[in-house]
């Protein structure tokens, strides 16, 4: 990669219209009216929000939740764009490093979608069209006779990486070994972009070494409890540039020192809420859930940082993809007659 990144002290047109953006999100008050609803009066609510074009353009073809849902990926993409559209090219480098993560969840979606027999429509109806990738690349990955083709048009393996690939592939039958390779791919250039980063950004280099060290952390501990080998959980580790001391000493050490050595981590309150689950070789789900929910809120701290700085960009970048999942967990979540107190559990405001 080049070399640091250039950033000057201030854009204030672009931190202004950030903080605009920023005041739209919703609150607290909004996911508790939205708790109550059904799924007309939810689309009604949203619509007199920052939702109300997506749901206007969409509300001819879909109802319920499939509005819902539509519209809300249509509006994150719409959100991405237009901060393309306010930002000058140095801030556009960290909005599309940050972005990236969506061309990884498309290429994967495309790949499932094909593996489950879906047609072109309902594959593109699940792609999030906010990193790089253009519709027309995307569609070229659905159009592409195998795995292979889709990862070669990804550019994002050399031919040596691709031919690993499709040998561990075919050996182990599974499509995980292509997600694992996909997400290496996509934690390795972020962790190189991290070191690009000059100390203006730097919350949200902190941000992107907390999100590897959280995914490798329940990578460890999952193939820990199986009884994996030390070197094949090196083999899926996302990054091994970027290998924290403690996590080192967790993948060297026995099933039953973890805890004592997850104590002395920045995940140690989490640890100790879900300790008898690590111990007794329980499910790590809910373990993970809240990994993920910790990541998420550090990553909210950003928006109450300086607002004159690219923090306020980076924290509202997060903050919206954190509303789009909150609701769309909202709507599953009455899709399911789920409990209202247990939904409110899981968004995180």
């Amino acid at each position: 990669m080049a070399d640091k990144i250039h950033l000057d002290e201030c854009y204030p047109y672009t931190y202004v219209r950030v903080t605009t953006m920023k005041s739209k999100l919703l609150g607290r008050d909004d996911y508790n009216k939205l708790l109550k609803m059904g799924f007309g009066e939810i689309s009604k609510y949203l619509q007199d929000s920052e939702y109300k074009k997506e749901i206007n353009e969409l509300a001819l073809h879909l109802r319920g939740a499939d509005l819902i849902e539509a519209a809300l990926d249509k509006n994150l993409t719409a959100s991405f764009s237009k901060l393309r559209t306010i930002s000058p090219q140095e801030l556009d480098l960290l909005i599309n490093a940050y972005a990236k993560r969506f061309d990884i969840f498309n290429i994967k979606t495309v790949i499932r979608g094909k593996f489950a027999s879906l047609n072109k429509e309902e594959i593109l109806s699940a792609i999030k069209p906010v990193g790089r990738f253009n519709i027309k690349l995307i569609e070229s990955m659905i159009d592409a006779d195998s795995i292979e083709q889709i990862l070669d048009i990804s550019k994002l393996f050399s031919k040596k990486e691709l031919n690993d690939i499709k040998l561990r592939f075919n050996s182990m039958k599974s499509l995980r070994v292509i997600e694992n390779a996909l997400d290496k791919a996509y934690f390795n250039y972020i962790f190189e972009f991290s070191e690009m980063i000059p100390k203006q950004g730097h919350l949200f280099k902190e941000f992107l070494l907390k999100e590897i060290d959280i995914v490798n952390l329940k990578i460890v501990l999952r193939m820990k409890k199986e009884g994996i080998s030390n070197e094949d959980i090196m083999n899926h580790i996302c990054t091994v540039k970027h290998i924290p001391n403690w996590l080192d000493k967790i993948i060297k050490s026995n099933y039953e020192e973890i805890c004592k050595i997850l104590d002395i981590t920045p995940f140690k309150h989490i640890i100790k809420k879900h300790r008898q689950e690590i111990e007794n070789k329980g499910s790590l789900i809910n373990l993970e859930n809240d990994l993920d929910k910790y990541l998420l809120k550090t990553s909210l701290s950003l928006l109450h940082q300086n607002p004159l700085s690219i923090d306020i960009i980076l924290g509202y970048m997060f903050a919206k993809e954190i509303e789009i999942m909150n609701l769309k967990k909202l709507v599953k979540g009455k899709q399911l007659g789920l409990d209202e107190a247990f939904i409110s559990e899981q968004l995180i405001v």
